[in-house]
């Protein structure tokens, strides 16, 4: 073969697979980025990330836990600056399925319960995400395929008015809570779908139905979000709160409020755990895998936990511990195909809406 024309060859090849490269799905990047050992792994991702320069997060934590995990992760990676919005788990999958059906992929990472994965992932709108940071989460934050990483899980507990209800009377168990004397003084989110999830998966689905039902007619006062409904218990607008969590109840008290929690009897209800994901087609690919990476990594997992949370990985204990006491963690595999009669049956059966 003629030197020019070896030569012309040589550049066309190498054209070919620059332009192959660049044409790579975000999840084929990553996939391949995966692969590699863990120093170069990291390289590759930064040198990326800092042409990127941003990471778009769709968070459904509150705006305070937020703000301190960007902080940490914009100390340790500054030239990366993470914009975010805040908004509950339904809403987020709403909006994130309306903006790539109109073809705007605006998003780079989300997390929110399991409980709506199925829907996520017919949705199209997040990436299997394989990093080996899997490897350190406890049994039950993480599946084979990679669509499963989670970050943290909540316990039910009732949180009580230390000011309104005198020691001797808190309620123990949720038989408890369906004593006369409870009617219209109990206080619940409106979308606590995993609380009767446990419910039902506990005592089966007829006296599960039966309780939830026998709840409902206590006439609890809801409200749009948990941290809305501790406050105002912790302010004495209600003397109970039958779905505080771990991590609700670690932050009233470590702010001085006059409540008290309590891990119901006979089981705890323990939430689907909080998935993590990369976007189906992130904006900011190397970015995203950054910053779901650190949101597994110890570091983060430690902040996460002094906020009260149960974290996924097995290196970081829990702030709130349940010592031995039984555990009802809700399935993501058995209630994401039925979410949609999860919502419908809380509706009717504890908050009371008509069919």
């Amino acid at each position: 073969m003629k030197p020019r024309l070896w030569l012309g060859l040589t550049a066309a090849l190498f054209l070919f697979a620059s332009e192959a490269r660049a044409q790579k799905s975000p999840q084929d990047l990553l996939d391949e980025i995966n692969r590699l050992p863990m120093s170069e792994r990291q390289r590759r991702l930064e040198d990326g990330a800092k042409k990127e320069r941003e990471v778009v997060w769709y968070s459904t934590m509150n705006r305070e836990d937020s703000n301190e995990l960007i902080r940490a992760f914009e100390t340790d990676y500054p030239f990366l600056k993470v914009n975010f919005v805040t908004a509950g788990g339904p809403k987020t999958l709403n909006r994130i399925t309306a903006e790539y059906r109109a073809g705007a992929h605006l998003y780079d990472a989300t997390g929110y319960r399991a409980t709506f994965l199925t829907p996520t992932r017919k949705a199209g709108v997040i990436m299997p995400y394989r990093t080996p940071l899997r490897e350190f989460l406890r049994p039950g934050f993480v599946d084979q395929e990679g669509y499963f990483n989670a970050t943290f899980t909540r316990a039910f507990m009732f949180i009580v008015n230390k000011n309104l209800v005198a020691a001797k009377d808190y309620p123990k168990s949720f038989a408890n809570l369906l004593e006369p004397k409870w009617k219209g003084k109990l206080a619940m989110d409106n979308e606590s779908y995993d609380l009767l999830a446990a419910l039902l998966d506990h005592y089966g689905d007829s006296e599960g139905r039966r309780m939830a039902e026998a709840l409902g007619k206590q006439e609890p006062s809801f409200r749009r979000g948990t941290t809305l409904v501790g406050q105002l218990v912790a302010a004495g607008e209600f003397p109970i709160m039958v779905d505080g969590s771990n991590h609700l109840a670690y932050d009233l008290k470590k702010k001085g409020a006059p409540i008290e929690y309590l891990f119901p009897e006979p089981f705890i209800p323990v939430m689907i755990p909080q998935g993590f994901w990369v976007a189906a087609k992130p904006p900011h690919p190397h970015g995203a895998a950054l910053f779901v990476d650190y949101m597994l990594s110890k570091k983060a997992q430690e902040i996460m936990a002094g906020q009260g949370r149960w974290v996924s990985r097995k290196d970081v204990k829990y702030q709130v511990d349940p010592g031995a006491r039984k555990l009802q963690v809700v399935s993501h595999e058995k209630w994401g195909e039925r979410t949609n009669e999860l919502v419908q049956l809380y509706n009717r059966l504890i908050m009371r809406e008509a069919k």
